[in-house]
């Protein structure tokens, strides 16, 4: 992995934790968006573009539009 691809990664994962602390623990909506964030940080932890299909079953096996930046990398 190149020195671009790490930075894209971090600066991913650093927004997506901000996302999840801004967002109201006590909201059922909030607590389902921060399980598919954890998933994706999980995975841009691992390397790997997250895709939609890691969050269920019936989804595409493509990857998500906001990470389309790390396919250029």
């Amino acid at each position: 992995m190149n020195n671009k691809t790490e930075i894209a990664l971090r600066k991913h994962i650093k927004r997506i934790k901000k996302d999840i602390a801004e967002r109201d623990p006590n909201s059922v909506w909030d607590k389902e968006k921060n399980k598919i964030d954890y998933k994706n940080i999980a995975s841009l932890h691992e390397g790997r573009v997250p895709q939609y299909r890691d969050h269920g079953v019936g989804l595409p096996e493509m990857e998500m539009f906001e990470f389309d930046n790390l396919r250029d990398l």
